[in-house]
């Protein structure tokens, strides 16, 4: 083999090489996403106060309540839906078909932590290891 053939080769080898070590560390593994987060009652608390606060000024302005988050971020009442990524909790809204009244429930993600629960009278309830209702104690 010549020269010039040699440093052909050594052309097409060395990006070559470069290229499957590139390929080779993308592919390793990486470490597993962190389990979400624990719940954090207090941001719980703090988010349907939040959403509370929210939908009696919505009703002020529209003679009902709203029908999602999304309509209280609309009106720049809310600034973002309660995320369980943030919080540790599911929330749920729900409205009454005729927009009167609605719910608004904190589910943790974990056993051991407190649900809660609030309406359009505003007050919030709370229950230890189950679901939280209109008729569990205040806060």
């Amino acid at each position: 083999m010549g020269y010039h053939s040699g440093m052909k080769t050594l052309r097409i080898l060395i990006p070559l090489c470069a290229l499957l070590t590139l390929l080779s560390c993308a592919s390793e593994t990486k470490p597993p996403a962190p389990a979400g987060k624990a719940p954090d009652e207090s941001a719980a608390i703090e988010a349907i106060r939040q959403v509370t606060q929210a939908q009696t000024n919505f009703i002020h302005r529209t003679r009902r309540y709203a029908q999602t988050f999304d309509e209280l971020i609309k009106d720049h009442l809310l600034n973002a839906e309660p995320k369980k990524a943030d919080t540790g909790y599911d929330f749920l809204l729900l409205p009454s078909p005729d927009a009167e009244s609605y719910t608004v429930t904190a589910t943790p993600s974990l056993a051991g932590f407190r649900y809660f629960f609030a309406d359009q009278t505003g007050v919030l309830r709370v229950e230890k290891d189950k679901s939280a209702t209109s008729a569990s104690p205040a806060l």
